[in-house]
């Protein structure tokens, strides 16, 4: 795991946090801040959540990516030649636009369709500091990770993940969200080059944290403390991913699908400790069901991946977040059956959540 280099800074960042601050310890609460939308707030404080985090936790929580919701193969149809798909009104729900300064975003692969997940180059490509690691504890305690990546934001400090990374989606309510999120942008082999966030807030769509609604629904943006150095995670990094949040939007050309997987279809090389992707177009995932508006792409990437970003106009220099990791298909056994992977529609909800997200 080679997490001592990790635990080097994370000691020196744990020095720093406890140092007075104005901060105080909050009550868990759960209500709705936009319609459609739920919201959680931390329970720890952020020096009590960077003291939490030592190195037999995060060691602990990178053995146990959170698992990952599945769908049965019925839900989708056989695929289709795109030229011969009608277009489709595209109803805008939510845009937001890289900061200028911060487009020169390099692509990580030729044009050919990248399937099997390939490592990211590291420090080289500027997804290393937009795409990160996150840790946190599901209600009963147990570690996980989970991907996520930092988002364009009102308040700077913002990023976007899967709901099943935030939340049991079971009806649960106030007890079914995840506790000590901690988020490390960059991460690679036990090292947080970029420092880690803590997290203040949580939004998930409700039909996420009621049922686990798998369609349009498995989404989350998490507002972050400042950090106690580096101030917000936008100001720090230098920028965060756009977005395009559009109902019945489905089909882009070019999408980069980032993250942390544990596992992979057919392969047994990854061990969740360096940022992988694939590239290639994403499509309706059941274009003949008008009330499933799920984005496909062809990538193998398993457990651990959840929460990572599909981003598209990478090479038009201005990357936008589209869709996030959710979930793949499997038979009755519980095996993966193929390496299409799986994202929520980020539509009405999405929209939604940003909103919820910039109002904090």
């Amino acid at each position: 795991m080679r997490l001592p280099r990790f635990a080097a800074a994370a000691a020196a960042t744990l020095a720093i946090a406890v140092w007075p601050t104005a901060a105080h310890a909050a009550t868990a609460t759960s209500t709705s801040t936009e319609q459609g939308v739920d919201s959680h707030e931390a329970e720890r404080t952020d020096a009590q959540i960077r003291a939490y985090w030592t190195p037999e936790r995060m060691a602990d929580a990178l053995r146990h990516p959170v698992d990952a919701p599945t769908a049965p193969a019925s839900t989708t149809t056989a695929p289709r030649h795109e030229a011969s798909v009608p277009s489709r009104p595209m109803t805008a729900s939510a845009r937001g636009i890289l900061p200028k300064t911060t487009t020169s975003y390099s692509t990580t692969a030729a044009t050919a369709t990248v399937s099997v997940s390939q490592e990211v180059p590291y420090s080289t490509n500027p997804a290393y500091s937009l795409v990160g690691k996150l840790f946190f504890d599901q209600p009963d305690g147990s570690h996980h990770v989970c991907s996520a990546s930092s988002i364009v934001s009102s308040n700077k400090n913002t990023i976007w993940t899967a709901g099943h990374c935030v939340h049991l989606g079971n009806g649960s309510g106030d007890a079914g969200w995840s506790q000590n999120v901690y988020y490390v942008p960059g991460y690679r082999d036990g090292n947080g080059p970029y420092g880690a966030w803590t997290s203040a807030h949580m939004y998930a769509p409700s039909t996420w944290t009621a049922d686990g609604d798998l369609k349009e629904s498995d989404m989350a943006a998490i507002v972050l403390n400042s950090h106690p150095t580096y101030g917000s995670l936008q100001t720090a990094l230098g920028g965060a991913l756009g977005y395009t949040f559009a109902d019945n939007a489905t089909d882009y050309s070019d999408v980069y699908t980032m993250g942390y997987p544990q596992d992979g279809y057919q392969r047994t090389d990854l061990n969740g400790e360096r940022m992988m992707y694939c590239e290639g177009d994403s499509v309706d995932a059941s274009y003949f069901n008008p009330f499933d508006d799920r984005l496909k792409v062809d990538c193998d990437m398993g457990h651990g991946a959840s929460g990572g970003p599909l981003v598209y106009g990478t090479s038009a220099g201005n990357p936008q977040i589209v869709g996030a990791v959710s979930h793949h298909e499997s038979d009755s056994n519980g095996n993966r059956l193929s390496d299409d992977l799986f994202s929520s529609e980020h539509g009405a909800n999405a929209a939604a959540v940003i909103r919820a997200a910039n109002a904090a």
